[in-house]
């Protein structure tokens, strides 16, 4: 991209979709350590150490995706409830392609202390919506592994097209792994396609 991207907050029923700002360390801190629970599959993740949530490390971690925002390479949007404020989940970008491609990996997560809501579809629905709007994309791919039941369920909710089988794609558990690959472009959530940048 030849231009810094200007991202903005997004607005949901209940969320609030938006980059991560130096006063949320408290929230963050919560979500990984403070009032997190321990993993519940094979996909979800234990809390972080407490020496590794101090305000130096969260300092950090914000310089980092600020620089990699700003090379257009990766993007990350906390997912905060509008009642409370707390950090729920996050989505993020993973820029593969631009030119002619326009083309991320997406992700998504919700706590598992904030699991059974309905916030993944929520959060998840507006991620492709800022991928496409205000990312400029033209396909964004979730990348899944087959018995990961609950996040292909999903893709599926949010729009998302299986278009087949990556041979040992993700190096995952240990070892590398063979994945699903979702797919939506603009048209099938309701936009129109922009152009490549």
């Amino acid at each position: 991209m030849t231009q810094l991207i200007r991202r903005k907050a997004v607005s949901t029923r209940r969320l609030i979709l938006r980059p991560f700002h130096a006063k949320d360390y408290k929230a963050w801190y919560n979500a990984y350590y403070a009032h997190a629970s321990p993993a519940q599959d094979a996909w979800d993740s234990d809390p972080k150490d407490k020496k590794t949530c101090t305000p130096a490390r969260f300092k950090r971690l914000m310089k980092r995706l600020n620089e990699l925002a700003r090379k257009d390479d990766y993007y990350r949007y906390g997912v905060f409830d509008k009642a409370s404020g707390t950090l729920v989940g996050e989505i993020d970008f993973d820029i593969y392609v631009r030119s002619t491609h326009q083309f991320a990996n997406f992700g998504y997560r919700i706590f598992n202390t904030h699991w059974g809501k309905g916030f993944g579809k929520e959060a998840a629905a507006a991620g492709l919506k800022i991928g496409f709007q205000q990312l400029k994309l033209n396909r964004l791919e979730a990348a899944i592994h087959p018995a990961n039941r609950k996040s292909i369920r999903l893709a599926q909710a949010i729009g998302m097209q299986r278009e087949g089988i990556k041979k040992r794609y993700w190096f995952e558990h240990g070892r590398w792994t063979d994945h699903l690959i979702y797919v939506a472009n603009p048209e099938d959530i309701g936009l129109k396609p922009g152009k490549p940048g």
